[in-house]
């Protein structure tokens, strides 16, 4: 440290101050663009993140890398990839959840993943999407196919988790971020489990093509 500052203590405040401030200064746009770390709450993606989360509450902190590439190319989001994004139905928050489907995938509705309840908006979309696409549990029928510019996403532990079951295909514009490494707890920093999971949900694999019909299911989960 300069020997000036040592001496001068208002001067080192100055400094400390000033430098700080520049650095938070250079973070924002790094934090908003490139990267963010952030916890993990819940056991929607259990064993993936959290998987102690239901016995001792204990998070997991993630690196997303927010410079997604929403296009169809090979850079672009794929399925297994793991997202953060502002969740459809609460836009004042933000979900994390796997990518099972790209759009004209045709993703066949598992019934363990109903919603619970018989007259929860979450079930009746869930039935509105299963009579739709004819399709009940890929047991015959169509499935859901995904829209274009559109994601389906579903959680790991399917017995607790909110997802495109519930509210049907997100947009791509609402995907703030993709998981780069888990950054804590310290027993499974630098790893990348959810790479070991494989989802159990149907999907064949399409091409990407605008239907009227697909559409129009997106905006009637939407509407309610």
């Amino acid at each position: 440290m300069p020997h000036s500052l040592i001496h001068n203590p208002t001067k080192f405040v100055y400094t400390t101050a000033t430098l700080t401030l520049w650095l938070t200064i250079a973070l924002i746009p790094l934090n908003d663009n490139l990267i963010e770390a952030s916890f993990v709450q819940g056991t929607s993606m259990s064993p993936s993140l959290c998987p102690s989360y239901h016995t001792t509450g204990r998070r997991d902190a993630v690196l997303w890398n927010k410079w997604v590439d929403h296009s169809n190319s090979p850079k672009g989001l794929k399925r297994g990839d793991i997202v953060l994004f502002r969740s459809p139905t609460r836009p004042d928050c933000n979900a994390v959840k796997r990518v099972v489907g790209l759009e004209g995938d045709r993703v066949f509705l598992d019934p363990r993943r109903r919603p619970e309840g018989d007259v929860s908006p979450e079930s009746r979309a869930w039935d509105a999407m299963a009579s739709q696409a004819g399709d009940f549990g890929g047991g015959g029928g169509g499935g859901v196919v995904v829209p274009p510019g559109h994601i389906w996403v579903e959680g790991d532990y399917w017995r607790k988790s909110q997802d495109s079951n519930a509210y049907g295909p997100v947009s791509k514009s609402l995907v703030l971020g993709k998981a780069m490494l888990v950054l804590w707890p310290w027993d499974r920093c630098g790893t990348r489990p959810w790479e070991r999971y494989r989802s159990a949900t149907r999907v064949v694999e399409g091409k990407a093509e605008r239907k009227g019909g697909e559409m129009g299911l997106v905006d009637a989960i939407r509407s309610g």
